[in-house]
């Protein structure tokens, strides 16, 4: 065998390549011929050739003729071949594999395969075939394997494979294959002649079996039931077209070719269509495309305006019809528009734009993705409202059924009345309905009340199976009465639902009753039920009472259902009836604590009758009390009923007597009834309801009931029949039931909240009004009148309008407030806590020696965007999604309970956390920080000192100096020291929450808790009041001074004022005014650009310059006394100034060395520095600092290092950054400058009144002068540069 081949390859090569080219006739069609291997254990033969013709671009097949003899393989794929004629490849009688995969082919003639006896491989797969036959594949007896998947038949005829008997794979999967019930054949043929089909084979149609494997279906699920599936059916155009009169306009219609029975039909309006050239309507005839398509066209060649209207395209075979449809618009000459329109509906909010007349618009509905609802099973391209624009340019009524309920309670609702109802589930069911009534309050939709009664009217069927039914139904028809009247009304009118629940009610003792259940009583909030099973010849007569416990903190305040609010078990309306006929009053009722609403007494002969009773007959008796008369809706407007015309209204409660099994004839003896009504009205009537009139909508009758008697807020009358009785009076005039009076708050509570809003108010006065004055940073002026404001807000809306649920308006106006103000409260003292712990835990940042940049201060905007944005943000979601969630006819204006978890009490429950936490850091803080330094250690270099003995004070007593600045420091309160601030914030805080729960306890209790709390709430406020008050402005003495400055004595009285003039840089230095007005000093500063323009500044003030002469060794006066260092006592100096540094910080940042403001020059004083590295300057921190007279001569030395006053550490004090200036330095600019020697008193004198600067003497203290200043200040270490003549002395 090997010798053989090699020959055979051997003689190939000899051959050269023109023997290959003679032996492939099919080389001029693009083919390539190649010698296949023979299979393994054949004997020589006849060559074996191979034919590849792929990707050639051929029409057809290549003739056989054209192939050498021998082609056991043909390749043709990738070709445009689009048929295979009879007898295609007749003569190739040695082809074992034919490969046609990847062309046009749509038609394949009956014997085509004819001559190939020896095919075992076929594959027609990716071709366009779309009708089979069993003839197609005659003369293929060995074919094994089939390959016919990718194209576009949908299922195959019955018998296809006969003529194929060794057939054992076949793969005939395509994009439309149908998997019913004409594809059954296909799994016997399998089972019954062991052929597999391939797993690849899938059914692609119906929906539910689509990727299933054909072979792994079942024969049930190949069925045909229901409306044929078509995997096409296209109309062109498939969307609304509006074309002009006169128009051409086409429709082709194309859908899948089933059988013979598939047709194409038009319609037009539900109207078949039939061809008439004449009004230009033209019909073509049906197309059948590859046996899998058919197509049909209608031309519309002169569009009339009766074209208007759908236009459909019906699909009809044997299994059944579908159909396509398309609008049509056609438009006048002057065609007409609908306006744009918003209609908001429980279904949402739909914008309609301005659309063309005869047009529908569609608008897309709110998408609720968990939610039920009747659009809930459509697609999403379904769920749309539409609505239509006649043809005289008006909107007409729009459907809105396919969108879902923008209301959760309405959606919920909804869900219950699409469930079954059966014995099994129908407890579960109301109990779970019964839990969503409870929030009736806040139905906005007369459709939650429509589902409600049909669901009491479903639940009617089942009590006398279920006893337990009657409670929950008789609850939640109490809890329907308290939805709005209106919503009620609209209810009624729309489908009667007030009707059907008051006859739900009547009716439940004909279910319940029974032998073995002879009484039966249920109580609510708003109902009361009692049922009793009679014998008539042993009945004596019945008196009811309806009652409520009352305790006696509500006396005087509207009973708590008729407010809206959740009555306790002891409020609700109960039954008390006695046989006999005994004197029943509603004044003077008997039982303790409780109140009687109606009273009702059936007289004796109720059962008399003419004809006998039946002997045994048993009766069942049932009576029902209203609190008022909302489901007792009058719908209609008639002055012949007992309303007059609405002019009348119930008020009182209704009461209803009825009985079952039994007749009642004439009532020899009337009905007496009793009715309490909380005000005094106009016009009364006694009346009854009547379902009949109105059309069935029922209305107040007064035929047979006239008043018997009236006493105050009571009122009786006699009734001839019995059924649902009341009083209807004029209530114009008094308070109304559904408003009712408004509820007012324990005196207390309103004289202490007084007292808070006053001393708020007069701190926020004074830090607006001297904001100039009082020494308190930026930030903490913003946060301080932030807070006092809110608290003030809270504190005036909550005492003045949270009773006032009358009005809905006003009182949600009234929640929405209480809730930001409260939050934006909290957060206040937030950001004021974290403030505080920032300057608690703040340190110098390290500079070079003479970097004195600073950073740029941050603004006040995030502290508002945090404490004032984030409560509009959570107030305006939740207004947003339900505005009614801040009026729930609760006795007091607030969020509902369920919203009020996310919208308030979690956000407080974590600002409170965070204010805790920036608490407890701070305080841990200061507890750790070490106490102030009593001794100053020695410094590296002599203390700075002012020398001299001239006199540095001008005519008018001021003093201009000149700071240099040094590195930036934190801002700081100038009184209070951190610990201080520390603890007043803390006890703001407890205050502040103690008030707000005391508040609420107080609106929220009744009886003595109400009185308690009241008080509770006083206290805190005064407290809280006084408590600010007095800690920000009465302990301040920067504060105690603006209010005085005001007199003009104390104005003169008072010390010289240090001002420093914030305009120039912290290169140039700063001025400091003493002994003038700040304003005064500002202007003059700003113009004085040479010494002689200080002096104009106002009037009020002169602008001088300090010139300290340099001191000699022997002419340094004698130093004073020194502390000992056992005792650490400070020098008392004769003068001394205390500085300050500047608190301007409300405008700008706090620097230190720079715009230094020198507060007042007081004399010798033994005043230690605060905590916080400033003087104390207040009652409760500070020593009373003595003053030295002018006429003492008393002379002070200069200050030494070891002062006992304490100085802060640059970790205590607000200016402890500071750096110690270099003396050095300025020793040697001072001496390169002329030194000014005094020479005599005259030439003092000249030189005095000559210069703006005064000489200073050595020795000297400061001569001229009220007062002896030492410049030495507390906060500063720094010392005094002295520069040329008429040059500033910088400090």
């Amino acid at each position: 065998m090997r010798r053989a081949a090699a020959l055979v390859l051997l003689a190939a090569a000899l051959s050269g390549p023109g023997a290959g080219a003679r032996s492939c006739p099919a080389l001029s069609l693009g083919c390539k011929c190649a010698a296949e291997r023979a299979k393994a254990g054949g004997g020589p033969g006849a060559p074996r050739r191979r034919v590849v013709c792929s990707g050639g671009g051929l029409p057809a097949p290549p003739e056989p003729r054209l192939l050498p003899d021998g082609t056991v393989t043909l390749l043709l794929s990738n070709n445009k071949i689009t048929v295979l004629e009879n007898g295609s490849f007749f003569g190739l009688r040695a082809l074992e594999k034919l490969d046609l995969k990847n062309n046009l082919i749509s038609t394949v003639q009956p014997g085509a395969f004819l001559g190939l006896p020896e095919l075992k491989r076929l594959d027609l797969s990716n071709n366009r075939i779309g009708c089979l036959s069993a003839s197609v594949f005659q003369g293929l007896p060995n074919l094994l394997r089939l390959n016919m998947s990718g194209n576009i038949f949908s299922s195959l005829p019955p018998g296809v494979f006969d003529e194929l008997p060794s057939l054992k794979v076949v793969d005939f999967a395509t994009e439309y294959l149908t998997c019913d019930c004409n594809l059954r054949w296909v799994l016997r043929w399998s089972r019954e002649r062991g052929a597999q089909v391939s797993e690849r084979t899938a059914c692609a149609f119906p929906r539910q079996l689509r990727g299933v494997a054909l072979r792994a279906a079942r024969d049930g699920q190949l069925r045909c039931a229901g409306a044929p599936e078509l995997h096409t059916h296209h109309l062109i155009p498939s969307l609304r077209q509006v074309v002009f009169q006169g128009d051409r306009l086409p429709f082709q219609c194309t859908a899948t070719y089933l059988d013979n029975s598939t047709q194409i039909r038009w319609f037009h309006n539900r109207e078949p269509v039939q061809e008439d050239e004449q009004t230009g309507v033209i019909v073509e005839e049906s197309l059948i495309h590859d046996c899998t398509f058919i197509t049909s066209e209608l031309i519309l060649s002169n569009i009339h305006v009766s074209a208007n209207g759908e236009w459909e395209c019906a699909v009809s075979t044997s299994q059944g019809n579908v159909s396509k449809k398309v609008e049509i618009v056609v438009l006048e000459t002057s065609a007409s528009y609908c306006p744009a329109e918003r209609v908001t509906n429980n279904r949402g909010d739909f914008r309609w734009p301005r659309t063309l007349a005869g047009i529908t618009a569609y608008q897309p509905c709110l998408q609720h993705p968990f939610a039920a609802g009747p659009a809930g099973a459509g697609a999403a391209g379904e769920k749309q409202a539409w609505r239509r624009c006649d043809r005289t340019g008006r909107w007409e009524d729009g459907d809105y059924s396919r969108c879902l309920y923008t209301n959760d309670i309405t959606r919920v609702l909804y869900t219950f009345v699409l469930m079954p109802i059966n014995a099994s589930n129908a407890l579960t069911l109301a109990h779970q309905l019964r839990v969503y009534t409870a929030e009736a309050a806040n139905f906005s939709d007369m459709v939650d009340v429509l589902y409600v009664a049909q669901m009491i009217e479903k639940f009617i069927g089942y009590v006398d199976q279920i006893k337990q039914l009657t409670d929950v139904i008789v609850e939640m028809a109490s809890n329907i009465m308290l939805v709005d009247d209106h919503i009620l009304w609209m209810s009624q009118k729309e489908e009667k639902a007030c009707t059907s629940i008051v006859r739900s009610l009547e009716r439940i003792a004909a279910h319940t009753l029974s032998s073995n259940s002879q009484h039966m009583a249920v109580n609510s909030r708003n109902i009361a039920f009692e049922a009793y099973v009679v014998k008539p010849e042993s009945y004596v007569g019945l008196s009811c009472v309806a009652f409520q416990r009352w305790d006696g903190a509500s006396q005087g305040r509207p009973l708590p259902a008729e407010r809206g609010a959740e009555p306790t078990p002891d409020q609700q309306l109960r039954l008390r009836c006695t046989t006999g006929r005994p004197n029943v009053s509603l004044t003077s009722f008997h039982i303790k604590n409780s109140i009687a609403l109606a009273s009702i007494q059936l007289p004796p002969s109720l059962f008399a009758s003419p004809g006998p009773a039946p002997p045994g007959a048993d009766c069942k008796l049932q009576l029902l009390v209203f609190r008022n008369g909302k489901l007792f809706c009058s719908t209609g407007n008639s002055s012949r009923l007992a309303d007059d015309g609405k002019r009348r209204s119930v008020a009182t409660p209704v009461i209803y007597a009825g009985t079952y099994g039994c007749g009642v004839g004439n009532l020899s003896e009337p009905v007496a009834v009793s009715l309490r009504h909380p005000g005094e009205g106009t016009d009364p009537v006694a009346a009854y309801w009547n379902f009949e009139v109105l059309g069935g909508m029922g209305g107040w009758s007064a035929e047979g009931c006239q008043l018997a008697a009236r006493e105050p807020n009571v009122t009786s009358l006699h009734c001839r029949h019995l059924s649902n009785v009341a009083v209807l009076m004029e209530l114009s005039g008094f308070p109304s039931e559904a408003q009712g009076a408004v509820e007012v708050l324990h005196p207390a509570m309103y004289t202490c909240t007084a007292v808070l809003l006053l001393c708020l108010f007069t701190t926020i006065i004074t830090y607006i009004v001297h904001h100039g004055t009082v020494l308190i940073p930026r930030k903490g002026w913003h946060m301080l009148l932030n807070l006092c404001f809110h608290i003030a807000m809270t504190a005036a809306v909550f005492a003045g309008g949270i009773t006032l649920t009358g009005y809905r308006a006003v009182c949600q106006a009234v929640g929405i407030i209480l809730h930001y103000s409260s939050l934006s409260t909290l957060l206040w003292m937030a950001v004021k806590a974290r403030v505080l712990y920032k300057e608690v835990t703040w340190k110098a940042p390290q500079q070079p020696d003479r970097d004195t940049s600073q950073a740029a201060p941050r603004p006040m905007l995030r502290f508002y965007l945090i404490a004032g944005g984030i409560p509009l943000i959570i107030c305006g979601i939740t207004a947003a999604v339900n505005i009614q969630n801040y009026h729930d006819n609760n006795p007091y204006c607030w969020l509902v309970w369920r919203p009020s978890l996310g919208a308030f009490y979690v956000p407080v429950a974590f600002i409170l956390l965070v204010t805790w936490i920036y608490f407890l850091c701070a305080g841990l803080s200061l507890q750790c920080r070490p106490s102030p330094q009593k001794e100053i250690p020695e410094p590296l270099e002599p203390a700075p000192r002012l020398g001299g003995t001239g006199d540095l004070l001008t005519d008018s007593g001021s003093i201009s100096v000149t700071l240099n600045s040094g590195p930036p420091c934190p801002e700081g309160d100038a009184v209070y020291s951190l610990r201080v601030q520390f603890w007043a914030l803390v006890a703001t805080h407890a205050l502040y929450v103690a008030l707000w729960t005391f508040g609420a306890l107080a609106v929220s209790q009744r009886w003595y808790l109400n009185v308690v709390f009241s008080c509770l709430y006083g206290v805190t406020a005064v407290a809280l009041g006084l408590f600010i008050f007095a800690h920000h402005c009465l302990r301040r003495r920067d504060v105690l001074g603006s209010w005085f400055s005001c007199c003009p004595s104390y104005r003169n009285a008072l010390p010289m004022q240090a001002y420093v003039h914030p305009g120039l840089g912290p290169e140039d230095g700063s001025q400091v005014f003493i002994g003038c007005d700040p304003e005064a000093a500002r202007s003059g500063a700003s113009s004085s650009s040479s010494p002689s323009s200080a002096g104009s500044a106002g009037g009020r003030c002169k602008l001088t310059n300090l010139q300290v002469a340099q001191g000699q060794g022997d002419a340094r006066p004698a130093p004073g006394p020194e502390p000992d260092p056992a005792d650490g006592k400070p020098v008392r100096h004769g003068s001394n100034l205390h500085g300050r540094r500047s608190h301007r910080g409300r405008t700008k940042p706090c620097r230190d060395g720079k715009h230094h403001r020198l507060k007042m020059l007081r004399g010798p004083s033994d005043q230690p520095s605060s905590e916080s590295g400033s003087l104390h300057n207040s009652h409760s921190e500070s020593h009373p600092s003595g003053r030295t007279s002018p006429a003492s001569g008393g002379r002070a030395g200069p200050r030494a290092a070891q002062d006992g006053d304490a100085v802060p550490s640059p970790s205590e004090g607000s200016d402890g950054g500071r750096r110690v200036p270099d003396f050095a330095e300025a020793r040697r600019r001072s001496g390169s400058r002329d030194n000014l020697r005094p020479g005599g008193s005259a030439e003092r004198e000249a030189k005095r009144r000559s210069y703006p600067l005064n000489v200073g003497s050595h020795n000297g203290g400061l001569k001229g002068s009220k007062y002896d200043i030492n410049l030495a200040s507390a906060d500063s270490v720094a010392g005094m540069k002295t520069g040329l003549w008429k040059s500033e002395t910088t400090v």
